[in-house]
């Protein structure tokens, strides 16, 4: 190979890992711990995302996904309001 096309993927190499790391770093934003509650019992996780709406939605998720003990739940924990949502320090 010559040293013009060597330097063209160095180049390219290092954009692409540029353009990762930055999606990475982005990625996570915000962090949110969010608290939901079914059939007396309740759990609270912490999630990150790019928008506070994708941390709690995310947040929601795990927390439902533990909580639940059936899918019948699970739709109702994942439709129904958290019972706290905090935004923390990143």
């Amino acid at each position: 190979m010559s040293a013009r096309i060597k330097w063209a993927v160095a180049v390219f190499l290092v954009v692409v890992v540029g353009v990762i790391a930055y999606s990475s770093f982005q990625a996570t934003r915000v962090r949110y711990q969010v608290c939901m509650s079914i059939a007396g019992r309740s759990h609270c996780a912490v999630a990150q995302g790019r928008s506070p709406q994708d941390a709690i939605q995310s947040a929601m998720e795990i927390d439902c996904g533990l909580l639940a003990a059936s899918r019948d739940q699970l739709m109702v924990c994942e439709s129904s309001q958290p019972q706290s949502v905090t935004p923390l320090e990143k």
